[in-house]
């Protein structure tokens, strides 16, 4: 919006087609424990561990499961469909100046971050352990 507001851009912006492509970003991290904890979900035995309260603290996975990131059409349709079920979402929203929408499934740190922040996840992931890095 400053960009706009005091044009910072325009002797840059006088040199670029008139046909800007404008991209709003969203990030995504963890999505290969998400993708993993489906996969664990639908093909292995997953059950939960309750506390007295009844709130979910652990998971005991009983069989294998197939593993984001080894060319295994199963996992990667649940990677595939469930990317596209974010970006279905994230398209509704309005963005600035009409931009399109992009995403990034990569993490430098923040996989560290929230890692330490989430609890155990049905794929086997401790609790505050990191994310796996990228994607």
């Amino acid at each position: 919006y400053m960009h706009d507001k005091y044009s910072y851009e325009r002797i840059e912006m006088a040199l670029q087609d008139t046909d800007i492509l404008r991209t709003m970003a969203t990030g995504i991290a963890g999505f290969s424990v998400a993708v993993d904890s489906l996969s664990a979900i639908k093909f292995a035995k997953v059950r939960t561990v309750r506390d007295e309260n009844g709130i979910v603290e652990d998971y005991e996975i009983e069989g294998d499961y197939p593993k984001y990131g080894n060319n295994d059409d199963r996992v990667d349709d649940i990677a595939i469909h469930l990317l596209k079920a974010f970006m279905k979402k994230v398209k509704r929203t309005k963005t600035y100046r009409d931009s399109k929408h992009t995403t990034s499934i990569l993490t430098i740190t923040s996989n560290v971050v929230y890692g330490k922040k989430t609890g155990n996840t049905p794929d086997g992931r401790r609790a505050g352990a990191p994310f796996a890095p990228g994607a």
